[in-house]
């Protein structure tokens, strides 16, 4: 049975259990993984007749006896190779030190001496702790990306449908270091961008799940090329022979049991660097991508016209702070990740790569939790856009006024002499009184066309409903991007399409 599996399993998988991150990065699963590799590698050779050497007792100087590996010592192995939480609770299997490679022996002499005494001459044979701790890093990365990726795909949708239902809905945006320093758009465009860059890195991570592949049976890492004895084993060209098609059979066989649909034996620490690198600036830019919503929020949140529907007692913000830490935490994991120089599988309590996807998946479930808890405040959104009404119908109104030929400066210089006659005014009325004052003022009263013109311009938002309809809408880029999880969001939606219970009074008797 293949321990890798589609995403669509993965996505059922995700469902039953919103722990699945944190259980597929347990103990129990990691051993589970090793077990595996070792039953797939012995089912393998066995397929390819290998022969293996028996001590004989007592014999000196010391002989062996050839053996093949038969069905019944698989099967002995097979029984054992599922751990459960029980198993590594208890004291016999309590890990003696957070090194992966003594944890992997250790786990070694569990399976020859207590669980699968026959493996004892065959079991691993042939290879270096290497080929479990990279193909186990192999397999976990494809199961945590099918999680992450399917869980992304939900915070998309919710994106989306967020960004449709306010579509129209104006906002206002202070870009200070921009052209343009307040203008107007609707939060359906602001949260389709976000969107649309998740997007981009859900591809990203699809495109990096079809290239994982299996490390192969051979030494794979640099200074094990060349020199693959390992306590004294013979390697496994040695076992075959000298047949190298052998080797090369066997490589292929492994990959098929692991699920994989590429093998990369031969240049494998070429491949590792590239795909860690990868892995690790695609969680960096999620992070990065998480801190810029936050930036967005903090905006909104400032101007009271898109909050959260439940705030602190003091009125600020709950989840934000905590989507900043968890970004803030991805980045630092990611910057590390990606260093090849930093061991990936030796020396660790916790493998680096479940720190990079147990915070990948935490900023994606918090930015989830903040989208379905958005509330827009119509009232607060209007009165800041009217307030700033004066400042972003200028510049339209200059344009427009000087097509007509009248001086910008003299515009200018009336505009500032109006704003400045109204400014002890109550902050409430100050907008009305400016537009009241610029429609009756002589140099102005022959444009009122123009004015309320420019008034219009500044709130046409048809460019930011037409963004929204191109990322969001029916076809859109996120309406593709989510065809493959179409199943797994029915699942997760499904009690919301429900009509809510009806409870009727007990009849009298």
């Amino acid at each position: 049975m293949s321990h890798v599996e589609p995403s669509s399993a993965a996505a059922n998988r995700a469902h039953n259990n919103h722990c699945e991150m944190e259980r597929l990065f347990s103990r129990e699963s990691r051993y589970t993984i090793w077990r595996n590799l070792w039953f797939w590698l012995a089912q393998s050779q066995k397929e390819l007749d290998i022969i293996y050497l028996v001590p004989i007792p007592d014999s000196y100087p010391p002989a062996f006896r050839e053996k093949k590996i038969d069905d019944e010592d698989l099967e002995q192995l097979r029984r054992c190779c599922n751990v459960s939480r029980y198993h590594v609770n208890t004291m016999q299997m309590r890990s003696l030190t957070p090194d992966h490679v003594l944890d992997l022996r250790a786990q070694f002499h569990f399976v020859t001496d207590i669980d699968a005494p026959r493996s004892e001459h065959w079991l691993n044979i042939g290879v270096t702790h290497e080929y479990t701790l990279e193909n186990t890093e192999q397999i976990l990365m494809t199961h945590a990306l099918d999680i992450l990726i399917t869980k992304l795909s939900m915070l998309l949708y919710r994106l989306r449908n967020f960004a449709m239902d306010h579509k129209s809905v104006h906002c206002l945006i202070y870009e200070s270091d921009y052209d343009r320093p307040t203008y107007v758009t609707t939060i359906g465009e602001k949260v389709a961008s976000w969107a649309k860059t998740l997007g981009e890195i859900l591809w990203c991570f699809q495109k990096l799940r079809c290239n994982i592949g299996s490390a192969g049976s051979q030494p794979i890492t640099q200074c094990e090329q060349g020199n693959i004895a390992f306590l004294d084993k013979l390697s496994m060209l040695e076992h075959f022979e000298g047949d190298e098609s052998k080797c090369e059979r066997l490589d292929d066989l492994l990959r098929q049991k692991m699920g994989f649909e590429k093998c990369y034996a031969k240049d494998y620490f070429r491949y590792r660097s590239d795909t860690n690198g990868r892995l690790g600036r695609i969680c960096h830019t999620l992070g990065d991508t998480a801190l810029r919503v936050v930036e967005d929020l903090d905006h909104f949140d400032s101007g009271g016209q898109l909050v959260e529907k439940r705030p602190k007692s003091d009125g600020s913000p709950i989840t934000s702070p905590l989507l900043r830490i968890a970004a803030d935490a991805l980045m630092q994991v990611s910057i590390t990740f990606k260093d090849p120089r930093v061991s990936k599988t030796h020396g660790e309590d916790e493998y680096i790569m479940v720190r990079l996807f147990k915070h990948a998946a935490r900023v994606v479930r918090i930015l989830q939790s903040i989208v379905e808890g958005l509330y827009y405040n119509s009232q607060n959104a209007n009165t800041i856009k009217w307030l700033e009404m004066p400042f972003m119908m200028s510049g339209p109104l200059i344009s427009r006024l000087t097509l007509r030929r009248e001086d910008p400066m003299t515009i200018m210089r009336h505009l500032r002499n109006i704003g400045l006659s109204v400014m002890n005014e109550p902050s409430e009325r100050q907008t009305y009184s400016f537009l009241d004052r610029l429609m009756h003022h002589g140099f102005f009263n022959s444009h009122a066309v123009d004015i309320r013109n420019a008034v219009l311009s500044v709130q046409d938002v048809t460019h930011s409903e037409r963004l929204v309809d191109e990322i969001c809408g029916e076809h859109g880029i996120i309406d593709r991007r989510l065809q493959p999880y179409l199943g797994y969001i029915r699942k997760m939606t499904a009690g919301e399409s429900q009509a809510p219970l009806m409870i009727e009074s007990a009849r009298g008797n």
